[in-house]
């Protein structure tokens, strides 16, 4: 087998591997139900934390949420400084701890990132045929 191929076929492996422990990350339901009327797409650890592995301390709107609880205060408030309060962030579903998610800017997800190991793959697959 020529080093192409080996080199082709590990990396295909890898990129399997990948797609494979690709889980949807979601936040800690005791938190997340005093958000559950917002879009799913914002109930993940960076809603509050910096990490989205829910390490590494609290953002700026987790920090606000620890203080002020879920409320008029919270919601009226722009915690991350980006020109929009945390309900016009959390009503479009962009999170009020990012100051770079803002309403009308979407970034591209996992899904996007899915869907380009998916085509990767799907292309070395033809050149294998």
């Amino acid at each position: 087998m020529s080093v192409w191929k080996r080199w082709r076929n590990v990396t295909a492996v890898i990129l399997l591997v990948s797609l494979l422990l690709l889980a949807p990350v979601d936040a800690r339901p005791e938190y997340m139900k005093d958000f559950k009327e917002y879009s799913d797409s914002i109930k993940k650890c960076t809603l509050c934390h910096v990490q989205s592995s829910g390490y590494g301390g609290l953002n700026s709107f987790g920090a606000d949420y620890a203080k002020l609880g879920k409320g008029e205060r919270l919601l009226t408030k722009d915690s991350d400084g980006d020109g929009y309060t945390n309900q016009q962030e959390l009503s479009s579903g962009t999170f009020p701890g990012d100051p770079d998610s803002k309403p009308g800017k979407e970034a591209p997800g996992m899904e996007v990132l899915a869907a380009l190991f998916a085509i990767y793959l799907a292309m070395l697959i033809v050149r294998k045929i």
